[in-house]
């Protein structure tokens, strides 16, 4: 080596090179940072990205870059001079990393322009109380759900990529949000091998709150004690673990679900409604046209009252279906709002129940049910439905040619009575339409030859029994049979949720001949059982009627909550038909004045007078949605209210603060000391104006206003202090404070109503002349 290079590698080192070696062991230790802060970050965002199906890995990715360029930029933003300044800079900032988070996650980008931004905090406000009570992975279809589900990842990893690479990083509070990041997902839906998925966790996270304070020396040992740790911990962990939980955060995700939640008990009683009509949504459902909602089949007439039943297994057959009807098929999306039901809701004959997010069975033919846990706010499912909508003249040319297995809807179950004591319960058989047979009836015990009129007679049954024949008598075919039979039912009766009781006679019985007033419940049951009776398959259903509309959705409510009929035709299979009046509060649900066009077909909305209602849900629904045409004042009413209870408060507190100055003696003296009190200057007891003054020589309209007040007090007739006084002092009482102050000082010194006149009176412009 020659002197030269000696001398120059023994010279000590220059004036700048301390400062390079200080910027490059901080720029050492910030690309250790993100490199953590990336594998972590990503790590904890394909968990997050699971929470959703299909998962939203890209998704999450996307965020990941923003929010490693929103951690960039926000240094820069802090530096910024002036505080308002930096104030809007990290706002300005804030509100583009909310706005691409929310872009990536999958919200339209016509719903993110400013002008509907209104809307989209509505939506995801609603989106927002689901979450407690949805079960993941979610499944849904509900755009914004998913969203809020993707964007709280995005949140996570946004404030945990500012924590960390902050020049003055915080990785405790980096390390919690990712941290949150991972385990949320866990916790809803176990990885398949938890405790190698916990180990790799545990790992990275010990490399962003560690890996950038470690020296080359102590990171093998350090990377060594991880290792062993991690492993003894995977060792111990399945001791630990236990098949039931410490904390059983279902239910308390369900505790702090948003809003209540309903149940309904679909069989028949006819006793006074006590469902709930408070109006809660309970379910959105999404289909081509109004659809009867059904969640069960009430195929058995036992004890008096309409009841469902298992006798029938669910796989065996139900209905036919009518080819060269592609539009009475369609599948209808649901999502479960405020109701909690073991039934799954369809419509007409349900054939198949797709991406829900509970387990599904079917229950009997046409309808399912959940297999584990019922549905609940949240849930969602998508199901193929068969609704057949035939004309008049299909109806009436449909025939008598029905299948085997729907005759099982041609019976009643009769306990018997005193005739038949020792047989007990009698199963009546009436012959189907067109077969010109005579009923029969059977014991359940197996003994035959039971005489079907006695056993009607002794079930109070008889005098339906003899309308029906009357009715049958009269028709022409099973169509204009339904027809009479509607018609028969809804003469004379009238709709109302606290029926007469009917003392010794049957519910139906008391319905049909003597008081003539019940609910759904009483009109559905009298028409399936007169049907029944008359020869044509029939049955009754329980659900909800269609809705309201709001836009291409169905609301469906605890309003809407309902029982109708659905009568068996050949080669079309079970057509629905709703007996009940127009007055009802589901029917009267149908027709939603607020979206409907004005000018709508009239056909649309009426109602023969023969009472064929047929498969059209919206016959019948015209005289309930005439009356609801007008503007909704709740709102502004409602703001108008908010506002004129403020402005009495107002004027109430400011009454009385007048009067407790009055009553000091000096009210002017007296608002100077509650003023400095409650601006954090308590007055000592030696304060004298003068004094105030000379602390307040620095500003002149502050200054003006004491002086004005010891003229005041002292002077002959000196005038108070002016309202351009007022305002001086009040700005000296908050300067410095930032908003905090200016609020605190108008709450010192509040204004008086001479001011805020003063402040409302336009000013005369002049005009502007030498």
């Amino acid at each position: 080596m020659s002197a030269a290079a000696a001398g120059a590698a023994q010279a000590p080192p220059g004036p700048g090179s301390g400062a390079r070696a200080v910027a490059a062991a901080g720029s050492e230790a910030w690309s250790i940072r993100l490199a953590a802060l990336s594998a972590l970050g990503l790590y904890g965002g394909v968990h997050w990205a699971g929470i959703v199906r299909p998962g939203g890995s890209g998704d999450l990715l996307g965020m990941f870059l923003v929010a490693v360029v929103t951690a960039l930029l926000l240094p820069p933003a802090l530096e910024v001079r002036g505080r308002m300044r930096r104030a809007g800079a990290v706002l300005a900032l804030v509100i583009a990393a909310l706005w691409a988070i929310l872009a990536v996650a999958g919200v339209p980008l016509a719903a993110l322009r400013p002008d509907r931004w209104d809307t989209l905090v509505v939506g995801i406000g609603d989106a927002i109380a689901t979450l407690p009570a949805l079960r993941v992975p979610y499944r849904g279809q509900d755009v914004l759900v998913r969203a809020v589900l993707l964007s709280g990842g995005g949140l996570l990893l946004a404030v945990g990529a500012c924590l960390a690479l902050l020049p003055r990083p915080r990785m405790f509070g980096a390390a919690v949000a990712l941290g949150v990041l991972y385990a949320v997902p866990v916790v809803e839906h176990a990885p398949t091998h938890p405790y190698l998925d916990g180990s790799v966790f545990a790992l990275l996270l010990g490399a962003l709150l560690w890996a950038d304070r470690l020296g080359q020396r102590e990171a093998p040992v350090a990377i060594g004690l991880a290792v062993v740790a991690v492993l003894a911990a995977a060792i111990v962990a399945p001791a630990v673990d236990s098949n039931r939980p410490w904390v059983d955060y279902e239910a308390l995700a369900e505790s702090l679900q948003a809003g209540k939640t309903t149940t309904f008990t679909w069989n028949h009683d006819y006793a006074p409604l006590t469902w709930p009509r408070d109006g809660v949504e309970l379910a959105r459902v999404r289909s081509r046209g109004d659809l009867y909602l059904k969640t069960a089949d009430l195929e058995v007439f036992r004890d008096g009252a309409w009841k469902q039943t298992r006798e029938v297994l669910g796989g065996d057959d139900d209905t036919e279906f009518a080819g060269g009807h592609p539009d009475w098929t369609q599948t209808i999306h649901v999502s479960i709002k405020g109701l909690r039901s073991e039934q799954f809701l369809g419509a007409g004959t349900t054939m198949l129940v797709t991406h829900s997010t509970k387990l599904v069975r079917e229950a009997t033919p046409g309808t399912f049910e959940a297999a584990t846990k019922p549905l609940r706010r949240g849930d969602s499912y998508d199901a193929l439905v068969y609704v057949p909508r035939p004309g008049t003249v299909e109806l009436h040319r449909a025939g008598t040619e029905y299948p085997s297995y729907v005759l099982r809807q041609l019976t009643v179950d009769t306990p018997g009575g005193a005739a038949n004591a020792a047989v007990g319960p009698v199963e009546v058989r009436f012959p189907p339409w067109g077969a010109g047979m005579a009923p029969s009836a059977r014991g359940r015990g197996g003994f035959m030859f039971v005489n079907p009129d006695q056993a009607l007679a002794s079930a109070g049954l008889g005098r339906s029994y003899q309308l029906a024949q009357q009715l049958r008598g009269g028709s022409t075919d099973p169509y204009d049979f339904v027809t009479k039979v509607i018609a028969r039912v809804q003469r004379g009766a009238r709709y109302t949720e606290s029926p007469p009781p009917p003392g010794k006679l049957t519910a139906l019985d008391a319905f049909l001949f003597r008081d003539h007033a019940g609910y759904c419940q009483h009109f559905a049951g009298a028409t399936a059982l007169l049907l029944r009776m008359g020869g044509v398959p029939a049955r009754v259903v329980a659900g909800f009627a269609p809705g309201s509309r709001d836009g291409k959705d169905h609301v469906i409510r605890d309003l809407d909550a309902h029982s109708w009929v659905e009568a068996y035709f050949p080669r079309y299979g079970w057509v629905t038909f709703d007996p009940t009046p127009g007055d009802s509060p589901a029917r009267s649900q149908q027709t939603d004045t607020r979206s409907q066009p004005s000018t709508a077909p009239s056909a649309a909305r009426t109602t023969p007078s023969t009472g064929d209602r047929t498969s059209d849900p919206a016959a019948g629904g015209a005289s309930a949605a005439t009356g609801g045409g007008g503007t909704d004042l709740t709102l502004p009413l409602t703001g108008v209210g908010v506002i004129a209870g403020l402005a009495g408060a107002g004027a109430l507190m400011a009454a009385r603060r007048r009067r407790r100055l009055e009553r000091s003696g000096d009210p002017e003296l007296e608002e100077l000391r509650i003023a400095l009190v409650r601006s954090g200057r308590a007055p000592e007891p030696d304060m004298t104006l003068a004094r105030l003054e000379r602390l307040l020589a620095g500003n002149d309209g502050a200054l003006g206003y004491l002086r004005a007040l010891r003229l005041a007090r002292y002077g002959a007739g000196s005038p108070a202090p002016t309202a351009e006084q007022r305002r001086a002092l009040r700005r000296e009482l908050g300067a410095g404070l930032g908003l905090r102050g200016r609020l605190r000082s108008l709450w010192a010194l509040p204004p008086r109503p001479r001011e805020l006149l003063a402040a409302l009176k336009p000013r005369r412009r002049r005009s502007y002349t030498a």
